[in-house]
């Protein structure tokens, strides 16, 4: 309800017949039954005399009219929406000033929520000048006004109203959160000099250009040459090296050693391609698609090359030790950051979202501990942030993570173009006893226990999820020893059980604690394994 008090030439240009203000004492509202009203909010209230209070049974709503000679209005929310033939509002003014009553009122209903005051509580003053024009008369900027209105009111377009709000308060987001790109005024370039021996007082060096080295193609370029020249040069179709290097890059990925085996040198020191024509056309197709990544990955992965087994008899080794040929599938060790995330993925606990801040998981207590200026502490994450790709570790150059640090991830001090890959005993104890791995282990053990009836049937199940195949007799005969030997020693052992199940966030099955342990030792074995972390 919009209750409207109107000044009137009648009232001396006031709103009451008395000195011109007016006290509201009560406001009682029937449809037949009485409706509560919640919320009471007016566009101005006199000192001591609230337009709330009419809720609260205090003093009542003033508005000082006797000094404000000026419209005024309240805004009534009621408890429930009402649905009723009629309605009948009741106005009281019981207050110590006989006269302080109100000389015109006009009353309002609205079915939108939550309505305000000022013009979007009524209909706006232009609106109300266009529809008292004849149609016929209406200009442009009326009609607009008034579709506008009717658009901002009509029940109908309620959903699309609201939907409207949502996508602009998306759009609002969106662009706060957009990143912004720095842009300064090109200012005259600096005049650049050889140094003679190094030193930048001397200014008697030539005066040098932007340019490439002589040995490759020139960058043709009228004028000071700038850094979009030299991206275009990169690209352009007559650059012999940018699409070569990252193709070999590529290969290197998918087949474990590049075509050019020395990644980051292809010049006069650099080791000769294998396969040169080779080289050539998947540089030209990715050019040409493009410069599609993805289209040259899948290029790779799906070509008979790739599918090819990596075992091989002796006699191809001896021809080929380094499978400079491709003869046969190159077999190699993760990287790092993948040998976490294989574990994680088999174990099912890999949380595949993409971007971010960094995370921290699980690391040794006191390994940042000679940290300083300032010092820090390392305090893992919890829920799905432990468990994110190891591509989003947070990386303390320093004090790198010592999981990936034992599995030869650099400590990015410096740019890093190929990794070495060695295999140290360090390796085994991480993939044993990390918590990262040991939870891991843990829920696929929680997994098999229940994949199956018998224990061949869960251990044929760990190797399919693992490996990629069934076990062999020897493995399933291992295993199984493995598995009645921890059997054994958890059933008597209740708090090594328990400090088993307990290591990792993930809750633990203590349903079935021994089984669940057991198996625990051995899905750790199958994540130590060579096969494992190795693609074959």
């Amino acid at each position: 309800l919009r209750l409207l008090a109107l000044v009137d030439s009648s009232l001396g240009g006031t709103l009451t017949r008395g000195n011109g203000n007016f006290v509201l004492t009560k406001i009682t509202i029937s449809a037949p039954n009485p409706v509560k009203i919640v919320r009471a909010v007016a566009d101005y209230s006199q000192a001591g005399f609230p337009v709330d209070s009419l809720l609260k049974k205090g003093q009542g709503w003033g508005v000082e009219g006797h000094l404000r000679k000026e419209n005024r209005q309240a805004v009534f929310a009621f408890e429930k929406p009402v649905v009723a033939p009629s309605i009948t509002v009741r106005l009281e003014f019981n207050s110590a000033y006989d006269q302080h009553i109100i000389g015109r009122v006009q009353l309002a209903f609205t079915d939108v929520p939550n309505p305000s005051l000022g013009d979007k509580a009524g209909v706006p003053d232009a609106v109300v000048k266009a529809l008292a024009t004849p149609e016929s008369k209406r200009d442009m900027a009326q009609k607009s006004a008034i579709t506008a209105h009717f658009r901002s009111v009509a029940p109908e377009l309620a959903a699309t109203r609201a939907e409207i709000a949502t996508l602009t308060t998306r759009r609002q987001q969106m662009e706060t959160n957009a990143p912004q790109t720095l842009v300064s005024m090109s200012v005259a370039p600096r005049t650049m000099r050889v140094l003679m021996r190094g030193n930048w007082l001397d200014d008697s060096g030539e005066i040098v250009q932007p340019g490439v080295p002589a040995s490759l193609p020139a960058l043709n370029v009228k004028g000071r040459a700038t850094r979009l020249d030299l991206a275009r040069w990169l690209t352009s179709k007559d650059n012999p090296l940018a699409a070569r290097v990252f193709v070999n890059r590529a290969w290197r990925l998918v087949f474990g050693q590049g075509l050019v085996t020395t990644l980051d040198d292809f010049g006069a020191q650099g080791t000769h391609p294998s396969h040169p024509e080779l080289l050539d056309w998947l540089a030209v197709e990715f050019r040409e698609s493009g410069w599609d990544v993805k289209h040259l990955i899948r290029l790779m992965v799906t070509s008979s090359a790739y599918r090819q087994t990596s075992v091989s008899d002796a006699a191809l080794r001896g021809k080929d030790p380094a499978n400079k040929l491709i003869a046969r599938q190159s077999r190699f060790r993760l990287d790092a950051e993948l040998v976490r995330d294989n574990a994680l993925a088999v174990s099912g606990l890999l949380v595949d979202r993409v971007g971010g801040p960094s995370v921290k998981p699980y690391q040794p207590a006191g390994y940042w501990a000679y940290l300083n200026f300032p010092t820090r502490d390392w305090i893992a994450d919890k829920g799905d942030n432990q468990y994110r790709r190891g591509i989003y570790t947070y990386w303390q150059r320093t004090f790198p993570h010592p999981s990936l640090l034992a599995f030869d991830a650099p400590s990015r001090e410096e740019c890093t173009v190929e990794r070495p890959r060695s295999n140290t005993p360090q390796q085994a104890l991480v993939l044993l006893n990390d918590p990262t791995y040991v939870e891991a282990a843990r829920v696929l053990a929680t997994k098999a226990y229940s994949a199956a009836k018998d224990d061949a049937g869960r251990l044929n199940w760990v190797y399919r999820r693992v490996l990629g195949r069934s076990p062999r007799e020897m493995e399933l005969r291992v295993l199984l020893g493995l598995l009645a030997k921890h059997r054994e020693q958890y059933a008597r052992d209740e708090a090594e059980t328990k400090a088993l199940l307990s290591v990792g966030d993930n809750p633990p099955d203590v349903s079935q604690a021994v089984a669940v342990a057991a198996w625990t030792s051995v899905t750790r074995a199958m994540l130590n394994l060579h096969e494992t972390i190795n693609r074959e």
